[in-house]
């Protein structure tokens, strides 16, 4: 994505650009038949799988992502492990855009917590009833994260400004995605588990918003991590407009083809 048109503008004319690019995508996907939905929705978890994974450090190849949602496919017990990973992985997506769709949606400690139970590899990780309680020594983010003592208080009062109509209003969907997941990040509540379950909630927002997911790119790993480490958003919301840009035009090309 470096190197794209859309860095050299202004941030409003990057957001106007990503609202006409929007209403064009959900013309498209009005117009296009449930399979085709499904597909599309298929094209984007897998692509999100593979880039999500890239970012924590972990490499999954194709075939082991085509093997892990074959449904014929003989898993050995070499790669159960990854398989069932991935396919949790896959869950959490389905749970998003469930959530998404929910005319109800509240957020609360317990939707941070079941995000967190999909991506924990580790059954005793799953299982824990609270958040981390120490400052993990080796980490693949290098930002400043929250002392464990203040993690549940910010959490709360994170997971109040969520719920708040008036924030909601008052900020582009893809702004406020941008500051929770900064804010959040920040935080960092979950010792192996923060950075999934803050990107796929920052996708909840932005879905629930008429976007796209923003998929983060492997290739943009570095300057995501950057963009973590300054104290304002302006890098990451760059960079979240830009993979949510790259998203709707992903569709686009899936709908020219169909």
């Amino acid at each position: 994505m470096s190197g794209s048109p859309l860095e050299k503008d202004s941030p409003t004319r990057k957001l106007n650009w990503l609202n006409d690019r929007g209403v064009h995508v959900r013309t498209l996907m009005e117009q296009a038949t449930v399979e085709e939905i499904g597909d599309l929705w298929k094209q984007i978890d897998i692509s999100a799988i593979y880039h999500d994974c890239a970012l924590e450090g972990q490499v999954i190849s194709p075939d082991e992502l085509e093997s892990a949602f074959d449904p014929r496919a003989i898993t050995d017990a070499a790669n159960l492990a990854l398989y069932t990973s991935l396919r949790s992985h896959r869950s959490a997506f389905d749970l998003m855009r469930q959530l998404a769709a929910s005319p109800d949606l509240v957020f609360s400690m317990s939707l941070f917590k079941e995000f967190h139970v999909l991506f924990a590899t580790k059954s005793e990780e799953a299982n824990a009833a609270d958040f981390r309680r120490e400052i993990p020594l080796h980490r693949s983010y290098f930002q400043e994260i929250n002392e464990p003592t203040i993690i549940k208080a910010n959490m709360r009062k994170l997971i109040s400004w969520l719920n708040d109509p008036h924030e909601t209003d008052k900020l582009h969907p893809v702004v406020f995605a941008s500051r929770f997941h900064a804010q959040f990040m920040n935080i960092f509540p979950f010792r192996n588990t923060s950075g999934k379950v803050g990107r796929i909630v920052m996708n909840l927002i932005l879905t629930r918003n008429g976007c796209l997911p923003a998929v983060i790119h492997a290739t943009e790993r570095q300057r995501y991590y950057e963009a973590l480490r300054q104290p304002e958003e302006p890098a990451l919301t760059d960079l979240v407009i830009e993979s949510v840009m790259a998203s709707f035009d992903a569709a686009v090309r899936f709908f020219r083809r169909n």
